[in-house]
Order: structure tokens, then sequence, then C-alpha cells
């Protein structure tokens, strides 16, 4: 086990330290963390997503238990955290967003992985697929348009109705690359179109780049930054590394998910909050010292919380 979980996290260290030794040694400035934030959410996670659901089965992308298990995990911590921001934090509905997302969207890809693929073998990346499409589909979509929402409200409260508002910003989150081009993936399956190599070979090497780039920003994002523990990092953390994958094994045990696919729920509600949800925060230019603070001591954290959970289900 602490070789298992030396492998999964000693690569995030080490990316994230590259990026906050850039910014010591006066290689890189902390706001050029912004532009490769940029690079990361608009193109290279969108397009890595993008071949993860185009290269797997259609077969297994109709497990609708399982989807449905993810589904109430990630969705529930994240209306959950919505609730608590706006009325227990008294956040505006922008910054409540990005809280929502630090605390419900696990780093599936880059710390949740590496330990499926130990612990269940090839078959774990199916548990990573299926909650990136939940993610892509409901999360994502959801926090641009209450960003969205935010930001109109701050600039422009009255020219808007509701409605229109939110049709509007719906709009503008189906536009966003993060959302549309992930589901394409996953339309593209389900109706068995395969692309030439020729073209998948190029998408494959954009996406390549997304783990890497978003750990070397953000650890360039806390050079100059002390994370900070106060009631909101705590929570966030509590929220993350323990109450959502105590959701997931609730609504596991309530669709009947066999042990390989409730271990997989279950690791990837303990992994910690996704690289890509401080991004967000950067992007926003909202929330962005306790999201980081978050991030940082959440994965140093996920360690335990990690190998709490395998030590549980094993």
């Amino acid at each position: 086990m602490p070789s298992l979980l030396l492998q999964s996290l000693f690569p995030l260290v080490f990316i994230m330290l590259l990026g906050w030794l850039s910014g010591k040694l006066g290689y890189s400035r902390r706001e050029d963390a912004s532009v490769l934030a940029t690079v990361v959410i608009r193109f290279a996670l969108p397009f890595h997503l993008f071949i993860g659901a185009l290269n797997t089965n259609p077969d297994k992308i109709k497990n609708f238990s399982f989807m449905a298990v993810l589904v109430i995990g990630l969705m529930g911590s994240y209306f959950l955290t919505l609730l608590i921001s706006r009325y227990v934090f008294r956040h505006d509905i922008k910054t409540s967003a990005v809280q929502s997302l630090v605390c419900a969207f696990p780093d599936m890809a880059y710390f949740g992985a590496p330990v499926l693929a130990v612990l269940i073998g090839p078959e774990g990346f199916l548990g990573v697929l299926i909650g990136n499409i939940v993610t892509s589909v409901f999360m994502i979509p959801l926090t641009i348009i209450l960003i969205r929402m935010g930001d109109k409200s701050e600039s422009a409260h009255d020219e808007l109705s509701p409605g229109k508002l939110v049709m509007q910003s719906l709009v503008r989150a189906v536009r966003n690359p993060i959302v549309w081009i992930p589901i394409s993936g996953v339309l593209l399956s389900l109706a068995g179109v395969q692309l030439p190599h020729l073209l998948s070979s190029p998408i494959e090497m954009v996406g390549k780049v997304a783990g890497g780039l978003s750990l070397f920003a953000l650890g360039l994002l806390f050079y100059g930054e002390r994370p900070t523990l106060n009631l909101q990092t705590f929570t966030n953390i509590s929220i993350k590394n323990l109450l959502q994958p105590g959701l997931m094994a609730a609504a596991g045990l309530a669709f009947g998910l066999s042990h390989s696919l409730m271990q997989q729920v279950i690791i990837i509600g303990a992994t910690p909050s996704a690289i890509a949800a401080g991004m967000f925060a950067l992007r926003s230019d909202t929330y962005i010292e306790n999201a980081s603070s978050s991030i940082l001591m959440g994965t140093a954290l996920g360690v335990v919380t990690e190998g709490l959970m395998i030590y549980l289900i094993s």
C-alpha cells in the first residue's frame, strides 16, 4: 500500500514543485499561471476527456446504475456545498459555484486513475471515464452558468430577466470547449465512430499535456503564497475527502453495485480535488486563495484518506 500511494502522489508533487521552483528562480512569473490555465481549460483538458470517451466501449458507457451512483455522489456533494457556501459562508453565486467545484470535482484522471489501475486493473478506467462524463455534462456546465450569472449580476443586473440570463448562460456553457468537446466524444463512441489515426494522434498529444500543465500552473500559483487552514478550507477538504466517498458508498449500496464497481466509486470519491478546479478559480478570478489551499492540503491529506478507503474496501 505505501508503494501504491507513493506511485500515485509522487508525480503530482514533483511537477508542482517544478512550477514552484520556476517562480522561485525567476524563470516564470506568478501571473503566467493564468495563461497556462487558459490552455488547460480551453484545449488540453477537453481533448483529454474527448479521447477517453471516444476510446471506451459504448456498452460500458451505458451502465446506467453505475452512472447514477456517480451522479449522486458527485452532484450531491456539489449541491450540498452550494447551499453551505450561500447560506453559511454568505458568498455570492459566483464564489459559491467555484467553492462547490473545489469540493465536488475529484482529480480522477491524475490521482484516481493510477490508484484504480493498480487496485483493479485496466477496468478501473471505466469509473474515471464515466465520472468525467458526469462532470463534463452536469457539473462543469452548471458551474459556468453560475459564474456567468454572477458576472452579469455584478455588471448588468437589470438588463436581463432571470430566465433570459439562465438561457444565455446555458448557451455560452454549451459552446465552451470543455463542455461540447467531451460530449462529442461520448456521442461518437455511442455511434461507433472511430477517428482516423492521422487526426486522433495530434488530439491525443494535446490531451496528454493537460495533467502536467495543470500541476505546473498550480505549483507556480503556490509560489509566494502559504496555504491557509481556516474554516472554509477545513470544510472543503472534509466534504471532498470524507463526505463524498460516503455518499458514493451509500448510493452504491442502494443500487446494488458489484464489489469491483463499489471499489471504483469509493476510490473516486476519496480522490482529492481536481487541479482543474483551481484553474477555474484562477480563470474566474474568484476564491483563488481558499481554492488553492484546499487543493494543496487536500492532496497531501488525500494520501491518508485514500489509503484508509483502500484498506476498508480491500
